[in-house]
């Protein structure tokens, strides 16, 4: 598979995309959308006494969970066509696209006929447990099963970072869940290392000087022998100030971007965070250079090291975490120099160097953001836009994961996610569009993402009260405004419907995203909302 070029080799012919791109209308219940002639227009405010019902409804109903008491009301059942949405009150731009998840218009053809293929197949509610049985189907051009899904990412991660045995998959349901395999992955690798490296007597010394007991019960265990069970283990992990990669308890250790998401939790000892992007090498700062030997020869000295100085002895070290653009801690891409320096450290203690492209994946104009960042990653999180929870590590590392080390009810089972999964990635890579006169996606994504670069600067010197800057690549960007909440309160009255990330500060971003098959049309219909909004708060 060749790479894509990421860029079109003439200048691109924006207004020549009208005419070519030409879609069937939208229709649900009578209601007729068409991205290609679609605008917003309201004929009543989208908040009102039936979208209060429903905000009343969820909050006597559900825990609480990240609902803001005044976020958008979206009505089900009714056309949605690219960004677009039809509601009672009329049509909507929708530029957050379910914080990431959308990816490729819904009634891409290619979508329709995977569902036509899984009904002919009877296998789109189908449910299998692919983690006991081995699933193969009878017409694989209809079906994809979790080995052709995983040769799929293996031969796209293969073309960007060639392994010697290829890259291999595990597959779970969420974000939250591709870190946590990645982490486990990290202290699985690390354990298997250390015991090939220094032998079971040095581990249970190290146990012995951090008081971790053997337990006991576990000797009666007939499987994994010569593997006694600690009540703890001693490997370190490092992430990033800002980070977010997840609330589930393994990823919400690594997480450090909200106040909201550390209240009550229990810390882990062993997870340390630095700046993100620095200009210091803070992955070496905190190494103690000596070997494990070494310190454990002198008594008191690894508890001394590890536990009062919280620095990390470099036989310990089983991984770094980092968002190679960070979201929910502000839409903050990342710094080449900070990541290879983090590389180079990875490499002289053979820890994995973990990228999280949960919200990043198929963004930027590269399937990967780690691509623009010039670096060769260990492990690869993925999910949202990629319909499931995606872990891309090295084959080689497989020797390393015992039988039972990690596993997954729905990972890969439910072959409608499955399918819908390879059939996102397949048309990302290989679908030439003739809107976009040949270009595939990820190259459109950098036409419109310069498109939509150059409009926000000129908003920017319009109205300097209110936008106080932009950043991002291809169509993931940060807003950065004066007032957020006001601005996306305003803008949701225009019909643009927007979401924050990071801290609300005095000056504060918004997410703006955009699928991949965005047209020209509908960048220059988002700017004019902006537009339209920094104008309805100046007045």
């Amino acid at each position: 598979m060749s790479l894509p070029t990421h860029a079109p080799a003439a200048p691109y012919d924006h207004a020549g995309e009208a005419a070519r791109a030409r879609f069937p209308d939208v229709v649900v219940g009578g209601q007729r959308l068409n991205r290609a002639t679609a605008r917003v227009q309201l004929a009543a405010p989208l908040d009102d006494a039936r979208a209060s019902e429903a905000r009343a409804a969820y909050s006597s109903l559900l825990l609480p969970s990240t609902l803001d008491h005044d976020g958008p009301v979206v009505e089900l059942g009714w056309p949605t066509h690219g960004p677009w949405v039809a509601a009672p009150q009329g049509t909507y731009y929708d530029a957050y696209l379910g914080v990431a998840q959308k990816l490729l218009d819904q009634h891409h053809p290619r979508f329709e006929a995977m569902v036509q293929g899984l009904l002919a197949s009877d296998c789109l509610l189908r449910r299998e447990i692919a983690t006991d049985d081995y699933l193969v189907a009878r017409d694989p051009a209809q079906v994809k099963t979790p080995a052709d899904l995983a040769a799929r990412w293996g031969s796209a991660m293969s073309a960007r970072w060639s392994q010697p045995q290829g890259w291999s998959a595990f597959f779970s349901s969420s974000g939250a869940e591709a870190i946590e395999a990645a982490l486990k992955l990290c202290y699985e690798v690390a354990y298997k290392r250390f015991l090939q490296r220094h032998g079971l007597e040095t581990l249970q010394r190290v146990m012995r000087e951090l008081g971790a007991r053997q337990l006991g019960y576990f000797d009666r265990d007939p499987t994994l022998k010569d593997h006694p069970v600690f009540s703890d283990y001693p490997f370190q992990v490092v992430a990033c100030e800002g980070a977010f990669h997840g609330r589930t308890l393994g990823a919400l250790s690594l997480t450090h971007s909200k106040r909201a998401h550390k209240l009550g939790y229990p810390r882990a000892w062993n997870v340390h965070h630095v700046p993100y992007n620095a200009p210091g090498d803070v992955l070496r700062d905190p190494l103690d250079p000596r070997g494990i030997q070494d310190i454990v020869a002198i008594p008191g000295e690894l508890k001394r090291v590890l536990l009062e100085q919280r620095r990390i002895p470099r036989d310990l070290l089983a991984g770094f975490v980092a968002e190679p653009f960070q979201g929910e801690g502000g839409y903050v891409p990342g710094d080449p120099g900070f990541f290879q320096r983090a590389r180079a450290v990875c490499d002289e203690t053979g820890a994995l160097l973990v990228l999280d492209e949960v919200q990043s994946v198929a963004r930027t104009g590269r399937l990967l953001m780690t691509e623009r960042l010039g670096i060769r990653p260990d492990v690869v999180a993925t999910a949202k836009s990629m319909v499931i929870g995606i872990t891309l590590a090295p084959a080689h590392l497989s020797s390393l994961c015992h039988v039972g080390w990690h596993s997954n009810t729905w990972g890969s089972g439910r072959l409608l996610d499955t399918t819908f999964a390879w059939t996102t990635l397949d048309t990302l890579l290989e679908h030439r569009d003739p809107a976009f006169a040949g270009l595939s996606y990820l190259e459109n994504e950098e036409v419109k993402g310069a498109r939509l670069q150059a409009g926000l600067a000129r908003l920017c010197e319009k109205h300097p009260r209110v936008m106080a800057g932009h950043r991002g690549f291809g169509l993931m960007n940060a807003l950065l405004v004066h007032r957020r909440t006001d601005f996306v309160h305003a803008a949701w009255k225009r019909g643009l419907k927007l979401l924050g990330c990071g801290w609300n500060a005095e000056v504060a971003p918004i997410r703006l995203l955009g699928l991949a098959d965005t047209l020209s049309r509908e960048v220059d219909v988002l700017l004019d909302l902006l537009d339209a909004t920094c104008a309805d708060l100046q007045r």
